[in-house]
């Protein structure tokens, strides 16, 4: 008899989630792939210096974003992702996502924990975004965790979930964009650390033209969880304005666009005599152009962010984007400050990391379209550091790499991609000694990608 109630109670259950679901639209998006990776020098090492061998192996991520449309203007958006992981791997004692160790498969946008060690809080499933979506007659609002770190182009976007309220209100061809982000919030109640917390205040505005659009965000972070770190001894808050302008353009067969960012502030902003305030300033530019001639097209891409002096203790010129978490989405090569494809789960073991930071970068490329489903592009790209990490280091040159890419739609939602990547290795990652042996590196994939 016991059986059977707690039967019909499950059966009850069930019922009654069936009928809530039923009361509103649902509409599901995602996508899903898997993308096999052979990485042949990592390390940028000569055979006979090398600590790692060559790499290979499988990754994969199934995201499901679900809107459930309560009423006319009303809706609650939510998305997981699910059996992010590379295949087949494990560690004892530990949950599949990673073994505590480095590299892990993704710290920026889904940290388990603060020390981002504890995998066994990031399992099968991990919902990243859960908000509502309404229009007043005043205006649209975003209200829970969503999409940050998005604005413009892709140069300096990442998109970050995180907690916040967005609003947006149309005047005619232009759009007032106002948001708070809570990036980290420390209190506890206990008198020390009561506002020890961290906030981002935006506000933006986009004007549609006939041929595109144009946009500035200005943001102020203020930033207070290191306000109490070691009272007396390491008491500081950071503070910092960002302009973000950008441009997109289409002229007849030429689309071009382009992003700037500019900051300033204060990275130490103390008052104990014992601590120097340091000041913080960043510059970024990007510009790309591209072409269309039939099955054929042409594009160039140019950008920089500054980077840091070395020999100024008391202000930080650059080097920035990886605090500001901007610009791990934007992939321009398959090896360079790339994370959709090569930099998953092993990235390069140098100084350059997924946030393009601290260079002079030009690219040039070409494609081919021989039908509507086939996509052939070849891309050729130089960079430069635009200051040496340290007074003693010796080269500014990152190197040059050749990428190539063949896409293939095998159905209107389902893409094939196979390509490979050759990186002739600049004398930049030799660092501080002339005799540092490094190598050349290339690396070879293919990704399936269905997306709903």
């Amino acid at each position: 008899m016991k059986k059977f109630w707690i039967v019909l109670l499950a059966l009850g259950l069930v019922a009654g989630f069936a009928m809530s679901a039923s009361a509103a639209d649902v509409k599901f998006s995602g996508s899903y792939y898997v993308t096999g990776i052979y990485v042949d020098n990592p390390e940028l090492r000569t055979q006979a210096a090398r600590a790692l061998s060559a790499q290979a192996f499988y990754q994969q991520r199934l995201r499901i974003q679900t809107e459930f449309k309560v009423a006319e203007g009303l809706s609650l958006v939510t998305r997981f992702d699910a059996l992010e992981k590379p295949w087949g791997h494990w560690a004892p004692g530990l949950a599949w996502r990673n073994d505590g160790g480095t590299p892990r498969f993704d710290v920026t946008n889904r940290l388990a924990d603060a020390a981002g060690t504890d995998a066994r809080t990031q399992e099968n499933i991990e919902f990243e975004r859960a908000y509502i979506d309404f229009t007043t007659k005043i205006g649209r609002f975003n209200v829970g965790y969503q999409n940050f770190v998005a604005w413009g182009t892709m140069f300096l976007d990442t998109h970050v979930t995180r907690p916040g309220i967005k609003y947006f209100v149309p005047v005619g061809p232009l759009t007032v964009v106002a948001a708070i982000e809570k990036t980290a919030d420390k209190n506890v109640g206990n008198g020390i650390t009561a506002a020890a917390d961290a906030n981002i205040y935006d506000l933006g505005f986009i004007f549609k033209f006939g041929a595109g659009e144009a946009g500035l965000m200005y943001q102020y972070g203020d930033n207070n969880i290191n306000r109490n770190a070691i009272p007396g001894v390491a008491e500081f808050s950071t503070k910092l304005h960002i302009f973000n302008p950008y441009v997109k353009a289409k002229v007849g067969p030429v689309y071009v666009e382009a992003e700037g960012v500019y900051g300033t502030g204060k990275i130490v902003d103390s008052e104990l005599p014992t601590l120097p305030s340091v000041d913080g300033e960043a510059m970024g530019l990007y510009i790309h152009a591209k072409g269309d001639v039939g099955p054929l097209y042409v594009g160039g891409i140019f950008a920089w962010m500054r980077g840091d002096d070395p020999a100024t203790t008391n202000k930080v010129e650059g080097t920035l984007a990886a605090a500001l978490l901007a610009g791990q989405a934007w992939d321009p090569c398959l090896i360079l400050w790339n994370d959709g494809i090569y930099g998953g789960q092993h990235r390069l073991t140098t100084p350059v990391g997924v946030f393009f930071d601290n260079a002079w970068f030009y690219q040039v490329y070409g494609g081919f379209k021989p039908t509507k489903q086939a996509d052939i592009m070849m891309s050729l790209t130089t960079a430069y550091a635009d200051k040496k990490p340290t007074v003693t280091w010796l080269n500014d040159n990152y190197g040059t790499e050749l990428d190539l890419i063949a896409k293939y739609k095998l159905f209107d939602n389902l893409e094939y991609m196979v390509g490979a990547a050759y990186l002739w290795t600049g004398d930049f990652f030799k660092g501080s000694v002339a005799t540092t042996p490094i190598d050349n590196n290339f690396m070879l994939f293919h990704k399936l990608t269905l997306a709903f």
